[in-house]
């Protein structure tokens, strides 16, 4: 068949269309596929032309490109199936990345001036943004254990699986005490993106400048001019956008970190050890553990906890859970010291 057989003959092309029109769905498909949808009836047609013209019913004249009801049933049944295909396309799941752990004060989500208020354990899909009001912030699970903390006056979009967008304000990323690498987190921002290895950071975002900081680990930072450079533990880095870089340092105890603890994320005590309880207490606020005695470590392994410290600071609760126990705590310095208490002294 040539290329002239191919084509349609005049005429052809309005009927086709006709027929399109008839048959087309309520929703408009995009117009790659209802182009697509055209040329498999297009050639539904020309099959059906040719097939009447090898067989012309009995008694009557070949009348060129007008199709008997067999070639113009084919046709539609093609058209109906290719645009029936796309009605009953279902629509793509979306892929949940985060979920919202705690809220304190105002949080919405949504994009495109369609913002609704979110709740506590609510999912959270890719392409979604999250704001915070200047009373809100907000605490999320993303996947493999990694937390994120919203603090006031913050916009973010989940841009990825792995990817946070922010647009402004301050993210706190808690990889966890033992952080699978792997699953890594990228916070992206005008002035650069960061990766973790292993950390607690915070970035905070400015229309002058964004600032790195880490109070754990460290953390890989590639500037909008594709300059990479890495900041460890205790250190600060400032990037305006001229793209300068000023690094400082900050202590893990500096009350710059103390907004974090608004929106911490709940820790189950339930039959957990007083131990891991004091190590998660000394995580969230930058303490160092210490124990007075052997005796004050083995009680403190020994103690299963009950009960729950949901809703509570790290402070708070710390100060709930070691008044039902037989131990002391003291601080000095950024450290956490457990002893005995006079009482289990005396009695020994």
């Amino acid at each position: 068949m040539t290329d002239r057989d191919q084509e349609l003959r005049p005429g052809e092309e309005d009927a086709l269309q006709a027929l399109l029109r008839e048959m087309a769905p309520e929703a408009e498909p995009p117009p790659e596929v209802r182009e697509r949808v055209r040329q498999a009836v297009a050639a539904e047609w020309r099959m059906a032309v040719a097939e009447a013209a090898r067989r012309p019913e009995p008694g009557r004249a070949r009348r060129g490109w007008q199709r008997p009801a067999m070639a113009l049933a084919a046709s539609l049944a093609v058209a109906a199936v290719a645009l029936g295909v796309i009605q009953s396309r279902p629509p793509a799941t979306p892929v949940m990345v985060a979920k919202i752990t705690r809220l304190g004060g105002p949080v919405e989500a949504g994009g495109a001036g369609n913002w609704q208020p979110v709740t506590a354990g609510q999912s959270l899909a890719v392409g979604q943004e999250l704001v915070t009001g200047p009373e809100g912030k907000a605490a999320l699970k993303l996947r493999r254990g990694v937390t994120l903390r919203l603090d006031t006056d913050t916009r973010i979009a989940l841009a990825g699986i792995d990817r946070i967008s922010v647009e402004r304000g301050a993210v706190y990323l808690d990889a966890g005490s033992q952080p699978v690498l792997a699953s890594s987190v990228q916070i992206t921002s005008a002035f650069g993106n960061t990766r973790h290895l292993g950390t607690q950071y915070e970035v905070r975002v400015t229309r002058d400048e964004m600032q790195v900081s880490v109070r754990e680990g460290l953390v890989e930072l590639t500037t909008a001019d594709a300059r990479p450079m890495a900041a460890k533990a205790g250190e600060q880095l400032l990037i305006n956008p001229a793209g300068t870089v000023e690094r400082r340092v900050v202590d893990k105890r500096d009350p710059h970190w103390n907004w974090i603890s608004d929106v911490t994320p709940p820790y189950a005590i339930e039959d957990r050890p007083l131990s891991d309880f004091l190590v998660w207490v000394c995580r969230e606020t930058g303490r160092e553990l210490a124990f007075g005695s052997p005796q004050a470590q083995a009680t403190a392994e020994g103690i299963i906890l009950r009960g729950s410290v949901a809703g509570l600071s790290p402070d708070d609760a710390l100060a709930a859970v070691m008044s039902t126990t037989n131990l002391a705590y003291t601080e000095d310095n950024g450290r956490l010291t457990i002893r005995s208490s006079i009482r289990q002294a005396a009695a020994r």
